[in-house]
């Protein structure tokens, strides 16, 4: 659980930092311009690089894109139904519908299921969740942020192509068959360790309580979508509809139930869509996981 305390800490150091004055307002965009260009293509070149790719694992790894599809329709149609502004409707397509599978994922599945999970959850973390931020995740950023008008197929599909995770899971992969070196993975696994760290205290710095005002109804909808409305869709999906079971089972519906992701919070924020929501979808979300998810564990 010492993930679980490293977060906390850095999120209230981050909220320490803002109050002290000591880092400049701009702070946050360069951290969050180091977790998209460094930490996060360190992450994934060390651990997707070490998968053993199994054809049984296919269901895991489909969970994040089905939520990502849910959710893009929920919340397109929660727009619709209270006129939200394009860029608070694009945010919590990408806050409100991919989870942390790794940072509050991984360690609550060796909490609750053992470490025989864990790969089963960096699966889902790896080839799921930020395979989809990096590839449809980027779409609906530059849409939501540009325009219709402004938008360009084109132009988003070369950003999609060079963003720096995605570039380093084709990389992760076409690398399999080749051995790191030492020195190279362990380069990989200390870069990529600055993620958490470096997220929570760019997200503590930006969050102000005083954001909430108007910001009610798409917290909550943001919120009780992936805390409670997405499990609850994988389980009837899963469960119901083909016939899943057993402890996998439970751990891909445990890792649907996670708080909002950090990665996908600093990608709308890269792209203007509604920043002070995303750092209440995190400052919130992460601390609200904590009491879900022992619920969830017990509900399977």
């Amino acid at each position: 659980m010492e993930n679980l305390y490293l977060l906390a800490f850095c999120f209230l150091l981050g909220c320490g930092l803002r109050a002290s004055g000591r880092l400049p307002d701009n702070a946050p965009a360069t951290l969050n311009a180091f977790i998209i260009h460094v930490s996060l293509p360190a992450l994934t070149l060390h651990h997707v690089h070490a998968m053993r790719l199994d054809s049984a694992l296919l269901w895991p790894t489909l969970m994040p894109w089905i939520v990502f599809a849910l959710g893009a329709a929920f919340f397109w149609c929660i727009g619709r139904a209270f006129r939200l502004p394009r860029a608070t409707c694009g945010g919590l397509m990408l806050y409100g519908s991919l989870g942390n599978t790794s940072f509050v994922g991984l360690p609550m599945i060796e909490a609750f299921y053992g470490t025989a999970y864990l790969a089963t959850g960096l699966l889902i973390d790896q080839l799921g969740s930020y395979l989809v931020l990096s590839t449809v995740g980027i779409l609906v950023a530059g849409l939501y942020s540009s325009g219709p008008a402004g938008f360009n197929l084109r132009g988003a599909c070369l950003r999609c192509l060079r963003f720096p995770p995605l570039v380093a899971i084709v990389t992760a992969i076409a690398l399999m068959p080749i051995a790191y070196p030492p020195a190279v993975d362990t380069l990989l696994l200390r870069l990529g360790a600055t993620l958490a760290p470096l997220a929570l205290i760019s997200v503590g710095f930006q969050l102000r309580l005083r954001q909430l005002e108007g910001q009610w109804l798409p917290l909550g909808a943001g919120l009780g979508f992936k805390l409670l409305l997405a499990p609850l869709a994988v389980w009837l999906l899963y469960g119901g509809v083909f016939g899943r079971s057993g402890p996998e089972f439970q751990v891909t519906i445990f890792e649907a139930a996670m708080a909002p992701m950090i990665g996908a919070s600093i990608v709308a924020m890269e792209h203007k869509l509604n920043a002070p929501l995303a750092t209440l979808m995190i400052g919130i979300g992460i601390p609200l996981s904590f009491l879900t998810l022992p619920m969830w564990h017990a509900f399977l």
